[in-house]
């Protein structure tokens, strides 16, 4: 694959990868768990996600291939670490990029969603087969554009805080469901994880990919605490399925901003996953695991088209088949099992012991209590 991507477009693939499905969808089904505790389960999210990408960046610096904690894994744990970091990858993301879709119809058409998020993913597929590049002046638009209606709405929710409020039906939190409520919050972090998986096509990866993860993640947890505060200071927002929604109408914030957010939003980051997860796919079956026929590219910007097509196809059945809060869930789930490979890969190297031992071993500790919460508390 050609190396074409900078520091700016590596950040706007974690921006559009992490603003999107999180910003709008899961604040609900986290609250319906963690309840008053959301910020506390925020900080958790934030906690593992700073620890999971000090070791994601540093392993990409070593091995700066496309395929990220597969990779890892081989190198260094062995080839069935390497399927448990590919496939965990694939299924997770697999089924974020199924919520942001289904994200999309439920803020567009409540009473038909499938049909508007199956279109959102045709409309995906098509872009990635055209190449990386040609989409990511789109991408750049988009972010920005979401960045700022979310900010205004933020704005204006501070001019309006003498509106009445009215209290949300919340459960009381304990310690297992703020946990399993992180575990949901984590995955509007994770998206950093698809600047390392395309890390082949990353110029000078070693510095770029470091410094990519750390701009877009410190970006995206000063804004997401914000928007944290303000749906906690209106509670009732929080019972939606679209919280974001609610508060604009609350405030009488132009709803189609609204709208035209989450298009752009969940679009990127449905755009941005697909993108990790073909070329997660690309990069198992150029290895074997996957059959080799995936690994084909075509075209001058040597896309992966048959692993993009496959992704397309099983995102459009999750889409098909199952749901917003389900889906985040597992998610969540695989995801941390991913990075779990990438913490343990990330002991096996020479360093000090603040990067070798102490960061992978806390994190590996969060997010075991992460794992087993959200087992226990969603049924899955």
């Amino acid at each position: 694959m050609l190396r074409t991507l900078g520091v700016p477009g590596a950040v706007l693939i974690g921006l559009a990868s992490m603003i999107g499905t999180g910003v709008f969808a899961a604040w609900s089904p986290a609250y319906s768990l963690a309840g008053s505790a959301l910020l506390i389960s925020l900080f958790i999210a934030a906690s593992i996600a700073t620890l999971n990408a000090i070791s994601n960046a540093r392993m990409a610096g070593i091995f700066p291939q496309s395929g990220g904690g597969y990779v890892y894994g081989k190198n260094c744990l062995g080839s069935p670490a390497a399927l448990i970091a590919g496939f965990s990858f694939i299924i997770g993301k697999t089924a974020s990029a199924s919520a942001a879709a289904l994200v999309i119809g439920a803020y567009l058409a409540p009473g038909h969603p499938r049909i508007v998020a199956v279109i959102a993913v045709l409309v995906v597929l098509a872009l990635n087969l055209r190449g990386l590049k040609l989409s990511l002046v789109a991408m750049g638009l988009s972010v920005s554009i979401v960045v700022a209606i979310i900010v205004s709405l933020i704005f204006y929710s501070q001019l309006n805080d003498a509106l009445p409020v009215t209290a949300g039906m919340a459960p009381e939190p304990t310690l297992v469901s703020i946990f399993a409520a992180a575990g949901i919050l984590f995955v509007a972090f994770a998206g950093y994880a698809r600047i390392s998986v395309i890390a082949g096509e990353v110029k000078r990866p070693t510095f770029v990919i470091p410094w990519a993860i750390a701009i877009s993640l410190a970006f995206v947890l000063v804004l997401y605490f914000l928007v944290a505060i303000v749906l906690l200071n209106f509670p009732q927002t929080l019972g939606s399925p679209s919280p974001l929604q609610e508060l604009a109408t609350i405030f009488e914030y132009p709803e189609w901003l609204i709208q035209v957010g989450v298009v752009l939003a969940a679009g990127s980051a449905l755009f941005a996953l697909n993108i990790g997860i073909g070329r997660m796919i690309f990069a198992m079956a150029n290895d074997g695991p996957l059959p080799s026929a995936l690994a084909v590219v075509s075209g001058p910007r040597a896309v992966p088209v048959r692993a993009e097509i496959l992704t397309g196809v099983v995102v459009l059945v999750l889409v098909t088949f199952g749901g917003i809060g389900l889906n985040l869930a597992i998610s969540g789930l695989f995801v941390l099992c991913y990075y779990a490979v990438v913490q343990f890969s990330s002991m096996t190297r020479t360093g000090n012991l603040l990067i070798r031992w102490v960061i992978p071993c806390v994190g590996l500790c969060v997010m075991t209590l992460v794992i087993g919460s959200l087992v226990v508390s969603v049924r899955l």
